[in-house]
């Protein structure tokens, strides 16, 4: 590529090294950018952003913006499973060629849905642009459309290429920085992996907070694995956890880990009123019992009802990094996650879905069914315990 800049994109290049930083969101470099463009004498009527991101639900994004209008979003879901529209696109063949594609809405036919549809609101030239990112892994492209007489002219399409090449690190950046942020939220929880993008990773560093603390897990999971196909253990242990998490999550939770069919969750009460977590965490469990029993009610195929075992306990925890060297994890520790978690074995002996300790009864200010004093396994005190109905 000539690396010589026309004076117009010289100057759109020069405002994105000394401002692109202050942008702090793609949604916000991206309209300002093309604002610019536009302002500089590029005839631009559209522009398409097409990014591919690393996320469990969202495969990518879009962002459309037109001209003297709201700029447009649209995201692409991994459970569409529909990708018809994506392989019969000009994105698609930028994705697989990894080089520019041109067409000449005005004198060229095609058979693509989406520039028949642009030929059809006046639309005159379309170019679509790879990224040259680093990280091949990612694909991601930029398109320009234009209304004017003609298309495009040379020194049009030559500038949307240097432009293009000039954008790429400012979105790259941003891409880097949401997939990082993503993959933290979907392993470690939107809570600590936050905390953890911000600086907390040393070994050992931790703060203590009081919390109300959750276990549950699944009964007579070690009888389904005996019995069924890995697939279906899988597929269980998903709606499963789907149910928890989702349960958890409305209502303030973070999920901090999975142990084969089990959970385990906090509900923070240090900026709040422990009353206030517990009341939280209750309602949690009630949203966990309405939505298995709904499950239940038509379970999918290869699958059996489901039933459960949860605990809710209240106190101080150590919240932060253990581990090894260079494999950590962000998680509770202390007095009051041993109780919880051996509160668990109480409810599976005495057949109850769930069961709280004295000190999470006494401060949530609701009504109980006692359940007797019981020892818990490896702490040398009994703990009343009580049911919930």
């Amino acid at each position: 590529m000539d690396c010589a800049l026309s004076p117009r994109i010289r100057s759109l290049a020069d405002w994105l090294v000394l401002t692109g930083a202050s942008f702090p969101g793609l949604d916000e470099l991206f309209r300002a950018s093309v604002d610019r463009l536009a302002s500089i004498g590029l005839p631009l009527d559209r522009v398409s952003l097409n990014l591919e991101f690393l996320h469990p639900e969202v495969s990518g994004e879009g962002r459309e913006w037109l001209r003297d209008q709201e700029m447009r979003h649209h995201r692409v879901n991994r459970a569409d499973g529909n990708i018809e529209d994506y392989v019969n696109s000009p994105i698609y063949v930028v994705d697989q060629t990894g080089q520019p594609y041109r067409v000449r809405l005005d004198r060229e036919e095609t058979v693509m849905p989406l520039l028949q549809r642009l030929q059809r609101e006046g639309y005159t030239d379309y170019v679509a642009h790879p990224f040259r990112f680093q990280d091949t892994q990612r694909t991601a492209a930029i398109t320009f459309a234009t209304k004017q007489a003609g298309g495009f002219s040379d020194a049009d399409f030559v500038d949307i290429t240097k432009f293009v090449a000039a954008f790429t690190a400012p979105v790259e950046a941003r891409v880097v920085r949401t997939i990082a942020k993503d993959l933290l939220s979907t392993y470690l929880g939107d809570g600590v992996g936050a905390r953890v993008y911000d600086g907390a990773i040393v070994r050992g560093d931790y703060e203590s907070i009081f919390a109300a603390v959750w276990f549950c897990d699944l009964r007579g999971f070690t009888a389904f694995t005996q019995e069924n196909l890995n697939e279906d253990v899988i597929r269980r242990l998903n709606c499963w956890f789907g149910l928890a998490v989702q349960a958890v999550e409305a209502h303030g939770g973070e999920v901090l880990k999975f142990m084969g069919d089990g959970m385990m969750a906090i509900f923070p009460a240090d900026a709040m009123d422990p009353r206030v977590a517990c009341g939280h965490a209750l309602a949690a469990c009630a949203d966990l019992s309405r939505s298995v029993a709904a499950w239940n009610e038509s379970p999918p195929k290869g699958q059996v009802p489901m039933d459960y075992g949860l605990s809710l306990h209240l106190g101080y925890v150590a919240f932060g990094n253990i581990g090894g060297p260079r494999r950590l994890d962000f998680t509770v520790v202390g007095p009051a996650v041993n109780v919880a978690s051996r509160l668990m074995d109480v409810a599976k002996a005495l057949n109850r879905r769930v069961v709280v300790s004295q000190a999470f009864a006494g401060c949530s200010g609701r009504e109980f069914t006692p359940l007797g004093t019981h020892e818990l396994r490896g702490l040398s005190k009994p703990e009343p315990v009580f049911g919930v109905d």
